[in-house]
This record gives structure tokens, sequence and C-alpha cells, in this order.
């Protein structure tokens, strides 16, 4: 037996899709700086990072590294907030991810520096853009728990 299911989301909803297709576009940048960086350093597979005292360049090719892989530890969770946040607040979600994956660009270019201090500018743009999706996110949540009329659905 099969059941028809209908969507309906609110409007401008689709707006949230520009970010999340720029994220495939700031994984692949990323990507490509970490397999630069790993022949420029010469920091062989299957070794995500270099070691210091053992590759001379580790510290340099971990900063490529760190930056993609922080990038991709906190994507799923700034994205999937998004998606939820954006069937309540479409443009402000959609808003606010793009903040973030613009931060995370600026993160990844200023990582590969070779500094960790230079990723500061990029960590608060992009906290620019996952911060206000938490606080809407929480916002939501707080509202579905305190309507009795919701709650009684669930107890």
């Amino acid at each position: 037996k099969t059941r028809a299911m209908v969507l309906t989301f609110p409007e401008n909803y689709e707006l949230c899709l520009i970010p999340f297709a720029l994220t495939w576009s700031l994984n692949f940048f990323l990507s490509v700086q970490v397999s630069i960086a790993r022949s420029t350093y010469k920091i062989e597979y299957p070794n995500c990072y270099g070691v210091p005292g053992y590759h001379k360049d580790a510290d340099k090719f971990n900063c490529i590294q760190r930056a993609h892989q922080n990038t991709l530890e906190s994507m799923t969770h700034v994205m999937v907030t998004m998606f939820v946040v954006g069937l309540f607040e479409p443009v402000t979600a959609a808003i606010c991810g793009l903040i973030w994956v613009a931060g995370r660009f600026i993160y990844g270019i200023g990582y590969a520096l070779g500094s960790p201090s230079y990723r500061v500018p990029g960590t608060i743009i992009s906290h620019l853009g996952d911060f206000p999706l938490m606080y809407f996110a929480a916002k939501i949540a707080y509202d579905v728990a305190t309507d009795k009329e919701m709650m009684s659905k669930l107890f």
C-alpha cells in the first residue's frame, strides 16, 4: 500500500538551496587546497596530517588540512539547522547560510597562509552565520516545547 504525501514549503524556502549548493564549491575548493599542499609538502597517503619533526613543513600542511576538516565537521550541522530554520524564516536562514559559507571560504584561505591566527577573520564571519541559526533553532524548539497543545500530542 502506498501513501501520497504533499509537502508544502514556505515562500522563498528555495533560497536555502543557494548556500547549500555553494557548500559543494566550498568543499571542492578546500579539497583542492589539501591536494596541492599534500604534493607541495610531501605528505603521503594515508597520513591525514604531517608529523612535526618528521615532515619538514608539517605545520603548514596541517593548517590547510585542518581548515578542510574543521569545515566538514560543522557543515552538516549548519546546513541541517539552516533547512530547519528555513521552514520558519526562509530568507533569514538563507542569508545566515550564505554568511557561513563566505566565512568558511575566508577561513580556509586564511588558515592556508600557514598560521592558525590567520583563520580568525573567517571564524568570526562564519559565526555571524551559524550563531543566529542556532538562536533561531533554539527559539523554535522553545516555542514548540512551551506550546501546551503541541506538547499534549507528544505525551
